[in-house]
């Protein structure tokens, strides 16, 4: 098993077996001492337009491994007693296809929310031509997870190597599709992590697609401080109440 945690600065690597620090973006910067994203097979010099998703591809391209997934320095699935282990991990992964973040509740459809906090509604018109050339077959998921108001966030994921490997072949097929007729010109630095922001909304329609069984786990943020976490906890339960049901 492999869980490689993507940072672009130095962080408390953790101890437990099976989780391995992975410096994304690392073409052209200084080495952190952790596996870099820029070695055999690789797209890191994308990172400031893929975000994390340079390390997602890299693990693809470039490990073997029969479970794999991919968490943030300062964000972690939690288990029982803390950050979930290698055990649990294997455990949950015998009885459930994917292991996620649980879902957020959103005030707008999962589509006017891009459009009003990370992008262009050009780029989802274009997002989705791009589906459906890739495999027109994903498209009522497309639409289904666009139109709803809940989604898995973070592009965290643990799963086995084979799911993993089957996500990203489809995965980056699209946003290599994307990138013919994208123009970022104009757009500032957050709105150019786009296929970031889009590869959120693609894991959703991925698993959706496929009917994957999933487990949902709490993410806890080890640089938020009790009053960011109290704020989160009080918006997370104001959406679930008053935009539960859209």
């Amino acid at each position: 098993m492999a869980v490689y945690i993507a940072a672009h600065k130095a962080f408390r690597v953790p101890d437990e077996p099976g989780y391995i620090p992975l410096q994304v973006g690392a073409e052209g910067k200084a080495d952190l001492g952790y596996t870099p994203d820029n070695t055999g097979d690789h797209i890191s010099a994308k990172n400031p337009h893929y975000c994390e998703l340079t390390g997602v591809y890299w693990v693809w391209k470039n490990t073997a491994d029969p479970y794999k997934g991919l968490v943030h320095y300062r964000r972690y699935f939690r288990g029982k007693q803390g950050r979930l282990t290698e055990p649990e991990i294997t455990d949950l992964l015998s009885r459930y296809h994917i292991l996620l973040p649980r879902q957020e509740i959103l005030r707008e459809s999962a589509y006017e929310e891009f459009c009003l906090h990370s992008g262009y509604e050009k780029d989802l018109i274009a997002l989705r031509q791009a589906v459906e050339t890739v495999d027109a077959a994903v498209l009522p998921a497309y639409d289904a997870v666009m139109a709803g108001n809940r989604l898995h966030l973070y592009n965290m994921l643990i799963t086995s190597g084979e799911e993993f490997d089957a996500y990203c072949a489809w995965l980056f097929a699209v946003l290599g599709e994307l990138e013919k007729t994208v123009d970022m010109t104009g757009y500032t630095p957050y709105q150019q992590r786009l296929y970031g922001f889009l590869s959120e909304r693609l894991l959703n329609v991925w698993v959706t697609h496929r009917g994957l069984r999933v487990k949902v786990l709490k993410v806890y943020n080890t640089e938020q401080t009790f009053k960011g976490r109290a704020r989160l906890w009080l918006r997370r339960q104001k959406n679930r109440i008053l935009f539960k049901k859209k």
